[in-house]
């Protein structure tokens, strides 16, 4: 990739950033189409993030993707925010168009395409494990693909009510439980996503739910997606149940955000070969 002074800058902002391959996948798109693009990732503290943001408004950014803890904050930040956003209440990318940055969320998106192409149980709830950003994209997906009950299991209660809250606004079900009943829970439900960091490198063998907890024939997606199998889709796929990996998240929300900042159509096979061999590198390196 040539860099000057023309080239346009796209990042990452959350905390931790260190296990992101969003630099690899975008940089690897960039390249494949010719783009004088460079996508990088900077961790940002929560003390931090608005000037973050302001900083990044100065120097021209041409867009940025927002992950863990800042999805909900940084939306007070930003000078729009589309209709995504908007009916989520969380921002994972952001654009920058005549000079104001607009807030969407293309998690929602990323989800509805993972979750493409599955027989999905409608007529059962949906559990959702968090209640933050991802939470709430998560939530609307399932929403949008006609799910009509949905469970919320957070650690911190009051957080959970908040999303069942909403979910119950749209005119659908909505129950909101602590993380100690989560085994007896999932069991009643066709479709588990978890939309918390549990699981992810370096605590890859942290999980919420073992096997005698998910339904055989139910649906599991991990929305962590380092380690690709984590250990909740290990235990889900021994109890008969299909999983998803994180990746696919990854890859389309990524694809949706690549066309928001470049207006090109994203070259998905190009993003998906990449995340796959960052991935594999990362861990032929903690193995060695």
């Amino acid at each position: 990739m040539l860099i000057n002074a023309s080239t346009k800058l796209c990042c990452l902002i959350g905390c931790p950033v260190a296990h992101s391959v969003s630099p690899q996948m975008h940089n690897a798109a960039f390249k494949a189409l010719g783009l004088n693009y460079v996508y990088l990732a900077f961790e940002v503290a929560v003390e931090d993030l608005e000037k973050a943001v302001r900083g990044l408004k100065a120097i021209g950014v041409a867009g940025f993707n927002v992950t863990i803890p800042h999805k909900i904050n940084v939306m007070k930040y930003l000078d729009e925010l589309d209709e995504s956003a908007e009916e989520t209440g969380a921002v994972n990318t952001v654009a920058s168009e005549d000079g104001l940055l607009i807030g969407y969320n293309t998690d929602v998106y990323g989800v509805m395409k993972a979750l493409e192409g599955f027989n999905l149980p409608k007529t059962k709830p949906a559990l959702i494990i968090g209640a933050g950003g991802a939470a709430r994209a998560a939530a609307n997906a399932l929403m949008k693909i006609g799910f009509n009950e949905i469970v919320i299991a957070n650690r911190t209660i009051e957080k959970a009510r908040q999303l069942a809250d909403w979910i119950k606004s749209t005119g659908r079900k909505a129950h909101f439980h602590s993380l100690d009943r989560l085994g007896y829970i999932a069991r009643g439900c066709g479709v588990i996503i978890n939309a918390t960091s549990i699981g992810m490198l370096p605590h890859a063998n942290e999980t919420l739910l073992t096997s005698k907890d998910i339904p055989e024939n139910s649906i599991v997606l991990d929305l962590v997606y380092n380690p690709p199998k984590t250990k909740l889709l290990r235990e889900a796929e021994r109890a008969g149940a299909k999983i998803i990996s994180g990746i696919e998240v990854l890859i389309h929300q990524g694809a949706r955000a690549f066309e928001l900042w470049t207006r090109c159509k994203a070259p998905i096979d190009v993003m998906r070969k990449a995340v796959l061999a960052a991935l594999e590198a990362e861990y032929r390196e903690s193995s060695s």
